[in-house]
């Protein structure tokens, strides 16, 4: 074959921060530097300084300007004119587009089917809002752009079988649908310092990431403290939302015991999980379609406590490598909490199975070898 490109098209792009951008740049960086393919990237410019076109890591990449945002959402109106011409101009082998951020991937699919050419949805998660409002438009969203998007892919990739199985839009379309999870890159051990009875929680802090159950976290820090006085939360991650968390902290009077570390470094957070004793993803809704931080977690032998909501159940096995608790329950989170920090044999065990199983499962080799071979198969 003479030439292997493929169009990536996602909301937005590394060096913004997050778990699909995470994803995607990782992907693409395997996919150049082990299978040789030429990676051409369209994203939205997240600064909205104009349109821009830029080299990094080898990987070339469109910014295109947003007029204007909805939730999370950029849009521009004539994206769809616009990816089509870049398109044409870079005459790629296969286009994949990530989701659930609406627009954009929908606007790359329309596009590559009018110029027929195979394309592969990412499908990270399904849109769930808590908000009645919001979850009103993405109904309409899913009528008007989202189930065709699904429905004109040529293959769909999920981030679980779990997530593929339950999820309420791709139940249909089983049978063109491929599991490529995130991954993670083993970490080298450290002589890191251990934090006595310190968890983690690791997520950005905007409105829109309030499934991530952070309020619940506190709350229930807050009974966990009445048997493990010197309990300690660290916090990472920045957002628009940090007002809202620091009054929580406030009413439940937990200024000693819960640390907002803001947006840290990936060699600084690698030595946190090594010094934590666990780390906790309490999300409430299925939008958390995979939980990347636990995979982080795991392969530095840290237990895992997350709730058995979008694909979490994926990746922790009760009582085997964490905890699983229910959605927004306080309670449940605090036990699960006390249990691993008061066990160290068991926290241990938990560390140790999680890390074989991140070893022989979610490593970024191994996803991005997958991702090459569905790729290899539409071209």
């Amino acid at each position: 074959m003479e030439k292997k490109k493929l169009l990536m098209v996602t909301p937005y792009f590394y060096p913004k921060i997050g778990g699909l951008e995470n994803y995607a740049f990782n992907i693409s960086k395997g996919l150049k530097e082990k299978y040789n393919w030429e990676i051409v990237v369209i994203t939205s410019n997240h600064e909205n300084t104009g349109y821009q076109e830029e080299t990094i890591n080898g990987i070339k990449i469109y910014r295109l300007p947003r007029w204007f945002k909805v939730s999370n959402t950029p849009i521009n109106p004539m994206w769809y004119w616009q990816i089509k011409d870049i398109i044409k101009k870079e005459n790629p082998n296969v286009i994949n587009a990530h989701s659930p951020v609406p627009f954009i991937a929908d606007m790359a699919a329309k596009a590559a089917k009018s110029l027929g050419i195979p394309f592969v949805l990412t499908y990270h998660n399904d849109l769930v809002k808590e908000n009645p409002i919001l979850n009103t438009i993405i109904k309409i969203f899913y009528f008007l752009l989202g189930n065709k998007t699904i429905r004109i892919s040529t293959q769909i990739i999920a981030t679980s079988q779990f997530y593929a199985d339950s999820s309420t839009y791709l139940k249909e379309y089983k049978n063109k649908i491929s599991i490529v999870s995130p991954g993670t890159y083993l970490p080298k051990e450290a002589k890191v310092k251990q934090l006595k009875n310190t968890i983690l929680f690791v997520s950005q802090l905007d409105k829109t990431h309030r499934h991530k159950g952070l309020n619940y976290l506190i709350g229930a820090i807050a009974e966990v403290k009445k048997e493990i006085k010197d309990l300690q939360l660290i916090i990472c991650g920045k957002g628009n939302d940090l007002d809202y968390y620091r009054e929580l902290v406030n009413k439940f009077n937990l200024q000693d015991n819960i640390t907002f570390k803001g947006f840290v470094k990936d060699s600084e957070l690698s030595n946190l999980y090594f010094a934590c004793t666990a780390l906790i993803l309490p999300s409430t809704t299925n939008a958390e379609g995979f939980g990347m931080v636990l995979v982080d977690a795991m392969a530095h032998k840290r237990p895992v406590i997350g709730t058995n909501v979008g694909g979490i159940p994926h990746l922790i096995e009760n009582n085997k490598n964490g905890l699983l608790v229910s959605k927004k329950n306080t309670e449940e989170l605090s036990k699960a909490i006390i249990k691993v920090l008061k066990d160290k044999t068991i926290a241990k065990k938990m560390g140790i199975f999680g890390y074989n199983k991140v070893k022989g499962s979610f490593t970024w080799d191994i996803q991005v070898k997958n991702t090459n071979k569905i790729l290899l198969s539409l071209i």
